[in-house]
C-alpha cells in the first residue's frame, strides 16, 4: 500500500500522549484518554473506508481466508512466551485467578485493535522509508514499548512482543490470528508479571 505519512504522524501523536497522560495524571485518566483516542481512531477508520472502499479490510489483514494458515506460527510463539511468563510469574508467587478466564475471553479484541493500529498505521507506513524488515520491526517495537511507559516491565515485554509480532505479520498477514496471540499473552502478563486482576479493575471502572 502507498504510505500515508500524515497518518503516521497522527497515530504517533496519539500514542505519545498516552504515557504522558499516565505519568502526569495517573492510570485512571490514562484509561479515559484511551477511550477518547479509540473513538478518534475509529472515526478515522470509518473515514478511510468511506473514501477507499471495503477492499481496505483485506489490505489491513481483516479477513478469514488465511486464518488457519496464519494461526500456527502465532500460537507457537505464544506457547513459548507463555511458558517463560509462567515460570517468571511462579518465582514471584503470582497465580491465575478464576477472573483470568474472563479477561482471556475479552482481551484478544483489544489485542487485535492494538495490532491493527501498530501494523497498519505505523509499520505499513514505514515500508518505503525503512526497507529492512528487521530495522522496521525494531522501530515498531520501540514505539510500542514507549506507549507502555512508565512501567519498565511492560515496556520491555511489549518491545519483545512488538518485534516478534511485526516480523511474523510480514509473512502471516492476519489480524485475527495476531489478536488472539496478543490477547493470550496480554492476559498472562497482567496476572503473572504485574500481579493485576484486570477483571476486578474493569468492574471498578463501571461500578
Amino acid at each position: 500500500m502507498k504510505p500515508h505519512y500524515g497518518e503516521l504522524a497522527f497515530i504517533l501523536s496519539i500514542g505519545a500522549l498516552q504515557p504522558a497522560c499516565e505519568m502526569l495524571w495517573g492510570t485512571q485518566m490514562a484509561t479515559y484518554y484511551n477511550v477518547v483516542a479509540a473513538i478518534i481512531v475509529i472515526g478515522y477508520i470509518v473515514f478511510r473506508v468511506a473514501r477507499s472502499g471495503m477492499r481496505l479490510f483485506r489490505d489491513w489483514g481483516l479477513n478469514f481466508n488465511n486464518f488457519w494458515q496464519c494461526l500456527p506460527p502465532y500460537l507457537l510463539f505464544t506457547f513459548i512466551a507463555a511458558i517463560l511468563l509462567s515460570g517468571y510469574g511462579w518465582t514471584r508467587g503470582n497465580t491465575l485467578p478464576v477472573e483470568f478466564w474472563y479477561v482471556l475471553a475479552l482481551y484478544p479484541l483489544w489485542g487485535a485493535a492494538q495490532q491493527f493500529v501498530l501494523q497498519n498505521f505505523i509499520t505499513a507506513n514505514l515500508v518505503y522509508a525503512v526497507p529492512s524488515l528487521t530495522i522496521r520491526s525494531l522501530i515498531t517495537a520501540t514505539l510500542f514499548a514507549c506507549a507502555h511507559l512508565p512501567s519498565v516491565e511492560l515496556a520491555v515485554l511489549t518491545f519483545i512482543a512488538g518485534f516478534c509480532f511485526t516480523y511474523l505479520y510480514h509473512f502471516y498477514r492476519n489480524l485475527f490470528a495476531l489478536g488472539i496471540a496478543h490477547g493470550i499473552l496480554g492476559a498472562l502478563v497482567f496476572h503473572l508479571i504485574l500481579g493485576q486482576n484486570q477483571w476486578e479493575i474493569l468492574v471498578r471502572y463501571f461500578s
